[in-house]
């Protein structure tokens, strides 16, 4: 396994580093806007067009629909550059959950027009709408359900805390279409149009460390056309399970970025931070705890390595894209920790920033499966295992 960062990937970081610093950030600043409220969709629809300018925007996905052409490895290196940087536009500048992704790869040609190549281009955004009131660690007993009816479908039900389910303009939808069946071949994924009558967005959540980003979708007979049937009805699980495990790893990537951030923070702030009459870098406390954020942040950063590389080989990683995201999400909230010890009274203030990190990190162990889903895939992956 080589561990060199290709050439193309390290000129695609560089572009991004660029970009963040150079155009990202100003803008955020020129246009005043804080983590409180969610960017306007003019202003995100501007990074995303201009991310894709510089062949940012869509760079995991095939050339042959628009994208990049890069592999997964290449897109964690570059998720973890990403977050390296703090900005409000933190889902647009590559595409989050609301940009392209690989399961619309079984798109039918006439899908691909209408969602998947615009997506590509950054002109619109989707969204992922799998989670439920009673259906969110456990998908496979969503109570959305989609009833037949002269050549259409019906969708009835609530998904929530749905991210960029506010803003998108199409939703990933999945819901039952035969309740017997349940889990095996009886979940099927739709490609909602955000105008169809029945389809309303609920509430806008407020979340911790951000907002706006999250959001509840309601379905009330709304008609789907049959032709918006993404992949094979019936097994959109499937679907919904490759997403899963690419985003546990995505989320622990985006873990490694800021947890790098928060190092750097915090190194800073021991070096020109003094207290009886030393700065407070001098003192072993405070080395140990950054001592021990710096090997807990190496060895996150190579576990996502490794598991991307398990992807990219087309090998099964449901067992790794866990022990991944659940080390990586449960690193960077002990890392927050201790920077806010680090920066003592100063962390707790919003000026550092270091504050709203706290609040924001928090979600990266439940976000794509809680810790608790992530110990019982790995114990039950493990013990299905011929040989360990």
């Amino acid at each position: 396994m080589d561990f060199a960062v290709p050439e193309e990937i390290e000129l695609l970081r560089q572009t991004l580093r660029r970009f963040v610093t150079e155009e990202v950030i100003p803008l955020e600043r020129e246009n005043d806007l804080t983590w409180d409220v969610a960017p306007p969709n003019d202003l995100r629809k501007q990074v995303r067009l201009r991310s894709k300018e510089l062949g940012l925007y869509g760079l995991d996905m095939p050339a042959g629909v628009g994208g990049g052409g890069i592999s997964f490895s290449g897109r964690c290196l570059l998720e973890i550059e990403a977050n390296f940087h703090d900005t409000v536009f933190f889902e647009d500048v590559l595409g989050g959950p609301g940009g392209p992704t690989p399961v619309l790869l079984a798109c039918t040609e006439d899908q691909k027009e209408k969602y998947l190549y615009p997506l590509v281009r950054g002109e619109i955004t989707t969204c992922f709408a799998l989670s439920e009131p009673d259906a969110g660690s456990d998908a496979t007993h969503l109570q959305t359900k989609a009833e037949k009816r002269d050549g259409a479908f019906v969708l009835n039900g609530t998904k929530n805390i749905i991210s960029n389910g506010v803003q998108a303009d199409f939703a990933m939808t999945f819901a039952v279409t035969d309740e017997k069946l349940g889990a095996r071949g009886g979940i099927t994924c739709f490609l909602v149009d955000k105008e169809l009558p029945g389809f309303s967005v609920g509430r806008s959540h407020n979340c911790m460390g951000f907002t706006g980003f999250q959001g509840e979708l309601v379905f009330e007979d709304c008609h789907v056309p049959a032709e918006n049937v993404l992949g094979q009805q019936g097994f959109g699980l499937i679907l919904a399970l490759d997403w899963i495990n690419a985003g546990r790893v995505k989320t622990a990537a985006m873990a490694v970025g800021i947890a790098r951030r928060l190092l750097k923070m915090s190194a800073q702030y021991a070096k020109q931070r003094s207290q009886f009459g030393s700065p407070i870098a001098t003192y072993q406390a405070i080395q140990l705890k950054l001592a021990d954020m710096a090997t807990e942040l190496f060895a996150a950063e190579n576990v996502v390595y490794r598991t991307a590389w398990m992807r990219d080989r087309g090998l099964d990683i449901r067992k790794e894209a866990a022990m991944t995201k659940l080390y990586c999400s449960e690193m960077v909230n002990r890392a927050a920790f201790e920077a806010i010890q680090i920066h003592g009274g100063v962390g707790c203030l919003r000026e550092t920033n270091v504050e709203r990190v706290y609040r924001a990190v928090r979600i990266l162990t439940i976000l794509e499966g809680t810790s608790e889903m992530q110990r019982l895939t790995i114990a039950g992956r493990l013990l299905k295992e011929e040989r360990w």
